[in-house]
């Protein structure tokens, strides 16, 4: 596949998810200083540890307000990449990710809640991944913000939390490869 024609594919579908009233500031997602990691165990044995290179994304964000927030991410499905080629083929074919047919991974925020102490929040909304959308809660936490060498101004968020594949229609070798898998978002938006 053509990056670049990836690249416009990705800002068209973030543009077309459905927008909603959200009082705060602004955000695009800065993918250059975001990370989003797997993993997943391997025979009861280990940990297997893959992220994902491509993606897009903005957030309306009032850490003083955070209920009022939103967040849209799209993720390159086929951008995965766990340091083994063959492995990376089977992740990417009809087994697990079927990126041919389910090209993208999608999640949008339906409500945000107060979290336990006021850097953390809880975003509540449908991750979209191999076809199947279902509602997640994604405990967020305020890393940091403030201004780059450029004037710009930026936020950091953290999230930790984890997801049965097998619910979204990823259940090929459960349980040698773990059914439970592991999410690390470091997430940094700059504000438009």
């Amino acid at each position: 596949m053509n990056p670049i024609r990836n690249t416009i594919a990705f800002l068209a579908l973030l543009a077309a998810l459905p927008g909603t009233i959200a009082y705060g500031e602004d955000y695009q997602l800065d993918d250059q200083h975001t990370s989003i990691v797997f993993a997943a165990n391997h025979f009861s044995i280990s940990d297997t540890y893959g992220m994902f290179g491509k993606y897009a994304g903005k957030f309306t964000l009032d850490i003083a307000n955070p209920q009022t927030a939103t967040f849209q991410f799209v993720i390159d499905a086929a951008s995965l990449d766990t340091k083994s080629a063959k492995r990376d083929e089977h992740l990417q074919g009809p087994d697990f990710f079927d990126v041919k047919q389910f090209p993208t991974i999608s999640f949008v925020s339906t409500s945000v809640t107060a979290g336990k102490d006021a850097k953390s929040f809880n975003v509540t909304g449908n991750l979209t991944l191999h076809g199947v959308t279902k509602e997640i809660v994604i405990p967020m936490t305020n890393t940091g913000a403030g201004k780059d060498p450029y004037g710009n101004e930026r936020i950091g968020l953290a999230a930790r939390f984890s997801l049965k594949r097998s619910e979204f229609g990823m259940g090929a070798m459960v349980p040698q490869v773990g059914d439970n898998v592991g999410i690390l978002m470091s997430i940094e938006g700059i504000k438009q």
